[in-house]
């Protein structure tokens, strides 16, 4: 693992070497021929030789932290890959070969992360010594040389965060020496200008480096750490799949483990006999008992199908009965609306009559009224001849003839009705 990381990152630091030099001629091609030469960028980056440098450092470490940031969600990826089947329990040391083909079989992508190498490393001693003997102290051996190499990974990084103010200084200082070299004091006066020009420049090497080396702390804190994550969380994942995983024999209790395998094989023997005596014993049983349900399924089927014939017969009889029931009721109905008819017959003749004899009423009272009229002509005159009878004194003879009159009237006036009514 430690030959095949180095061998990775002498490959990564060379592509990264190239890519930091294409960057840099790409940003010289901007800086020199397009509209940037009149910036502030153009001094800052071209005034000696010292500050390409700087800036082909800088581009040189800013590919290599462009890589790292490439490579984490590849890691990302790999530790949320199913890796390991659960494990139920210690296992014997030989499932480590069967675990470490299930590895291989994957895509190369994940057996090149850091957790599929770290798998690889982890089983690979179990599967060469066939014992988990000092297993921990191999997995602590893993990790440390796993955060070493992530701590080495950054040294690109850590160099050009580190030298770029001291080249800085260094570009101030030969600016200074350039400005001061050759003045006499004679021709400081002419020459002032110049110098305090030069100067001023002089800082202009300083201040780039000072942003280089700012740029790749911050990007080497930001990348360091997502990195670190990332090995602390496979850290955990091995310890948790891997640490008590595999059976670890101790060859001191060797015989007596052969003892207690021997013990354990006439037990699960002896159990599996009993429970295979168990099993004929529960079947007999159960075919007894599937047998009476059979039975008493027949019996209570032969049962329902008796009930269904007398509630069959019964039905039948019953629509029998109804049938004459409703026959005679027909029947009854017949004699009743015959004898409705009869009444209303009956009924019809007596409103005849009836009527008949409304008409003779009516003509009787005609009659009546017709005689009415003599009688208040008479009246008229009896209360008149009272009057002079009042006025002579013969009250009571008036009153006898009086009498007499209205009895002979009424029985001439009857007796014409009389007639008539015979």
């Amino acid at each position: 693992m430690s030959s095949q990381s180095q061998c990775t990152r002498r490959q990564g630091m060379g592509f990264s070497f190239l890519l930091g030099a294409a960057a840099t001629a790409g940003f010289y091609s901007l800086v020199f021929f397009t509209p940037l030469r009149d910036t502030m960028l153009y001094r800052y980056t071209t005034e000696h030789a010292v500050e390409y440098v700087i800036i082909s450092l800088f581009c040189w470490g800013l590919m290599d932290v462009l890589l790292k940031v490439a490579a984490f969600p590849k890691e990302c990826l790999a530790l949320r890959h199913d890796w390991l089947p659960q494990r139920n329990g210690r296992e014997p040391a030989t499932n480590a070969q069967v675990l470490l083909d299930r590895i291989r079989s994957q895509p190369q992508w994940l057996q090149d992360s850091k957790i599929g190498q770290r798998l690889t490393a982890a089983l690979g001693l179990i599967t060469e010594k066939g014992t988990a003997d000092d297993y921990r102290e191999h997995l602590q051996y893993l990790a440390d040389l796993d955060e070493e190499h992530s701590h080495s990974s950054y040294g690109l990084i850590r160099f050009v965060s580190g030298v770029s103010p001291v080249l800085g200084f260094l570009g101030t200082v030969i600016h200074f020496g350039t400005a001061l070299s050759g003045i006499s004091f004679d021709d400081l006066v002419e020459r002032l200008p110049g110098v305090v020009s030069e100067m001023g420049s002089a800082f202009n090497t300083t201040t780039c480096a000072l942003a280089a080396a700012m740029t790749m702390m911050f990007s080497l804190f930001v990348c360091e750490r997502i990195e670190r994550s990332i090995v602390h969380t496979i850290d955990r994942f091995i310890e948790r799949e891997l640490l008590n995983r595999f059976e670890i024999k101790d060859p001191s209790i060797l015989p007596f483990l052969s003892v207690v395998q021997s013990a354990n094989q006439e037990a699960l023997t002896a159990i599996d006999a009993t429970l295979k005596s168990q099993i004929e014993i529960w079947e007999r049983t159960l075919e007894a008992v599937f047998q009476r349900f059979d039975q008493r399924q027949q019996h209570e089927l032969q049962s329902w199908q008796s009930a269904l014939d007398v509630l069959q017969q019964r039905h039948e009889i019953y629509d029998t009965n109804l049938a004459e029931r409703l026959q005679k009721s027909l029947v009854m109905v017949d004699d009743k609306q015959e004898q409705h008819l009869s009444l209303i017959q009956t009924t019809v003749e007596k409103a005849v009559a009836v009527r008949d004899d409304f008409a003779g009423l009516a003509r009787s009272l005609e009659a009546i009224a017709r005689g009415e009229g003599k009688l208040a002509d008479t009246q008229t005159l009896l209360s008149n001849n009272l009057r002079m009878l009042r006025e002579t004194q013969q009250i009571d003879e008036a009153l006898h003839g009086l009498t007499a009159a209205i009895h002979l009237m009424t029985a001439r006036q009857s007796l014409p009705e009389l007639r008539g009514a015979a």
